[in-house]
């Protein structure tokens, strides 16, 4: 380039419509050692031959054989070949002039000219041209070199009036590739502050900010370094460069969490190299074993942790396995010597080029996990309240104790049941139960040996478990110990009481070898020493065995019987002393079964209120009395009123008192004409049973309480029931007028009823000397065999027409 010869290798094409004159300046180009490619006379052409040829200098006239000027043609070949054009014309007008440098020639020579000037400007043009092409070059590998950086340069010229802190005067790059301004639009608002304070205060600096390349991409971490370069002339500006730094940052800030979480987990961390020597443990470790990072650093924590080393296999095994780690429970020591119990967690550490690099191994001390999984295990067994077993302890007992081959004899079940209890519970208070409750438990773990079992299944019931039994009659001496214990007075905060027991007692054997079976035995066993008296036990025999598979029997069969339509419905008459009229009917449940003939409901009713079947048995005998009733009023017999027992699992049944008034609203029966026996024992259930009363008694529906005196009302309580009605338990009118306690209990009974305005029904009257005994007494309403049993519904209209009550009370 800086010898003349060396221009003489050019290849240079000539664009030239006048023909003498292209031959004449080719003549002149070969004399100075240039090489002419071609001759051409239009723009078109000179295109045309750029796109095929090589060449390294176009000499071109503007004004040619087409209406294409030389112009156009200059600007095409530049942007599409990038051949440098030097322009030869005889026109120097402004527009001819402005339209040559729109197409950035490399020169621009006026017809005529001389020799020498031509090859001066040929050899200028090429000059400048291989310089503009090593620049583009030196531009394209910085470009390159940016973006491989991920950085990018940006240049802000400020105004004059913006002061700037000034350094040395720089001489600028060369390279500008964006404005401040238009750096400044894809930074982030709340960024753009920072740059704007950095620039105005020093001369060099460099600021992270969060940039994005195009509206509407998500920004990006980046740094912007830059600088401030003042001219000779006053003029100054700041160039820059940006570095992408968004996946770095990203790493930083994963470092900086996992360096958060490794300096404040609870869990204990430690960091091995390959060869399992620690590197580096976290504070968590050094809370957890009292051992420092200087303790225990390059040691193997199988030396000074692990309180059984892994195997030997281990370590390779999870460097090998793909899944890279393992977990599980491990006994740890602590630097005292103590021993606790850890879930540890181990994994790898691979390098790029998967090599093993490092073992993590976290570890968490759980110690009080494993107590309160023991103090859970203990209360799931344990009854809260007396500190004996429960139900599932008695279930576990008496299984192992039946599966276990290694306990000679046979096991043994008291199943107890506090006569009283319900009375102590409800005159003294709650508090005074429990601690009541707590005194028998204790009483009762003193009573038998340490290997036997006491558990409370609830409320004031008891199961002693004995195994290795030999005989009943050691069953019938811890019995016996169990009733004195129970006898001896208690003292509670504020009274000192006095109570029995009942106690049923069942022996395993062939034939009662199975958990349920036995429980449901003793309990068969216990409802017999109940029956016979309270403050006894009763042992599971033949006989009970008998009655205790009826009661199976009658069970399974209970629950078909509705569907079946084996349940039948009857009435016996109400009758009014002071009007010798019938003033109502009781709806009496009877059950004929195909096999079992008749079952009288004093034997299927105690079996159904021990299920839900109870409840499907009162609804269906509500809806059938109703309908006996409509029956009734639509043939015109006198208005009667119908009385329908309810048990206490049908008014703990919050949609009870719903049925009750679709069934009414079903029949069209007036709510005056219904009434509701409730036993008395059914009002200790709770307070949800007490809202339900006053529920059916705002409906108009009549309440009466059943088997009056058999139960614990007191009678504070009775006086805030809702009750209408009173009825004398049969018991105490069946010895009526010769028992002089019946007499008393009645005419208390009927004192009683008189203050609260209760009117009283005796049941069970059978004769004359008890009719008498009763209206001597105050009693207005009886009922009994005297005047009729119960009888079918389709007989009623006839009995009432046949009946002379008038005669019949004499």
């Amino acid at each position: 380039m800086n010898s003349h010869s060396t221009l003489r290798s050019y290849r240079i094409l000539i664009v030239e419509d006048e023909k003498v004159t292209a031959l004449d300046l080719k003549l002149t180009l070969e004399d100075l050692g240039y090489t002419v490619v071609a001759c051409v006379g239009s723009g078109e052409a000179a295109i045309a031959a750029a796109e095929v040829q090589d060449i390294d200098l176009i000499l071109m006239d503007i004004h040619l054989d087409t209406a294409m000027l030389g112009t156009e043609a200059a600007k095409i070949i530049m942007q599409r070949f990038g051949v440098p054009v030097l322009f030869l014309s005889a026109y120097t007008d402004e527009q001819t002039l402005d339209d040559a440098s729109d197409s950035l020639p490399y020169g621009y020579m006026v017809k005529p000219f001389e020799k020498r000037e031509v090859d001066a400007a040929i050899r200028i043009a090429l000059t400048r041209h291989h310089a503009d092409m090593e620049l583009r070059q030196s531009e394209e590998r910085l470009r390159l070199a940016l973006e491989a950086a991920r950085m990018s340069i940006w240049e802000w010229t400020p105004a004059p009036d913006v002061e700037i802190q000034m350094a040395v005067k720089h001489s600028p790059p060369q390279l500008i590739s964006e404005s401040l301004d238009a750096l400044l639009v894809n930074v982030h608002p709340d960024d753009r502050d920072k740059i704007h304070q950095q620039i105005t205060s020093h001369n060099r600096f460099q600021q992270p900010v969060r940039y994005r390349k195009h509206e509407g991409n998500d920004y990006r971490r980046v740094e912007l370094f830059a600088s401030l370069f003042s001219w000779a002339n006053g003029d100054r500006r700041v160039i820059g460069v940006l570095h992408d730094v968004h996946e770095r940052y990203l790493a930083d800030e994963q470092l900086r969490q996992a360096n958060a979480v490794f300096n404040s987990t609870s869990e204990g961390i430690l960091i091995t190299d390959n060869l399992r020597r620690v590197l580096n443990v976290n504070p968590a470790f050094s809370q957890i074993t009292g051992y420092s990072t200087e303790d225990v650093r390059g040691q193997n924590p199988d030396e000074f942790l692990h309180a059984r080393r892994h195997s030997d296999q281990f370590y390779p095994r999870l460097a090998s396995d793909a899944q890279g780690y393992w977990s599980g429970e491990i006994a740890c020591q602590r630097k005292n010597g103590e021993f606790f119990p850890a879930w540890e967690h181990v994994c790898t550490v691979l390098s790029d080029d998967g090599q093993l690099q490092n073992f993590v191994i976290t570890f968490s001390d759980i110690s009080e996990l494993r107590r309160v999984e023991k103090n859970l295990a203990t209360l799931a067994y344990m009854d809260a309240l007396t500190g004996v077993g429960n139900r599932v302890r008695l279930e576990q007992v008496v299984r192992e104790a039946l599966e276990g081959d290694d306990t000679p004899g046979s096991v043994g079940i008291l199943y107890l049941d506090l006569d009283g209890f319900k009375l102590i519970n409800d005159t003294l208070g709650h508090s005074e139960g429990d601690l009541l409750l707590r005194i028998m438990a204790d009483r009762f773990k003193q009573s038998v040996r340490d290997e036997d079992t006491v558990v409370r299944i609830g409320g004031d019931e008891f199961v002693i478990v004995l195994t290795g039994v030999e005989q009943e009659d050691n069953l019938k001496i811890v019995a016996t110990k169990l009733l004195a214990a129970v006898q001896e007075p208690v003292t509670l905060s504020r009274e000192r009481v006095e109570l029995s027991a009942s106690i049923g007692i069942v022996m395993s054997r062939p034939s009662v070898h199975e958990y349920e079976e036995l429980l449901k035995a003793a309990d068969t066993a216990l409802f017999e020493a109940k029956r016979q008296g309270k403050n006894r036990y009763c042992i599971y025999d033949f006989a009970l065995a008998m009655e205790f598979n009826e009661r199976l029997r009658i069970e399974r069969n209970l629950k078909q019987a509705i569907r079946n339509d084996e349940l039948a419905i009857e009435f016996q008459p109400l009758i009014d002393l002071q009007t010798a009229q019938v003033y109502g009917m009781e709806a009496l449940c009877r059950w004929y079964h195909d096999e079992l003939g008749m079952i009288p409901p004093d034997r299927f009713i105690p079996i159904a209120e021990q299920s839900d079947v109870i409840v499907d048995i009162g609804a269906w005998m509500l809806r059938e009395s109703c309908r006996e009733l409509r029956n009734w009023m639509d043939a015109g017999m006198p208005p009667l009123v119908v009385s329908v027992n309810v048990s206490a699992r049908q008014l703990t049944d919050s949609s009870f008192s719903e049925l009750l008034i679709a069934t009414l609203e079903e029949f069209n029966i007036p709510a005056a004409q219904l009434e509701l026996e409730i036993t008395e024992t059914a009002l200790q259930a709770n307070e949800q049973v007490l809202r339900q009363l006053e529920n059916i008694r705002k409906s108009g529906v009549g309440l009466a309480i059943d088997d009056f005196g058999t139960g614990y009302s007191s009678l504070s309580r009775l006086k805030e029931l809702p009750f209408d009605r009173v009825k004398i338990d049969r018991s105490f009118v069946r010895d009526l007028p010769h028992d002089s306690n019946d007499i008393e209990i009645c005419r208390a009974i009927m004192a009683l009823c008189q203050v609260l305005n209760l009117r009283v029904t005796a049941e069970g009257v059978e004769n004359r000397n008890q009719l008498n005994m009763l209206r001597e007494l105050g009693c207005c309403c009886i009922q009994g065999y005297l005047f009729s049993r119960p009888m079918r519904p389709e007989c009623v209209a006839d009995w009432l027409q046949g009946a002379d009550i008038r005669a019949i009370l004499g």
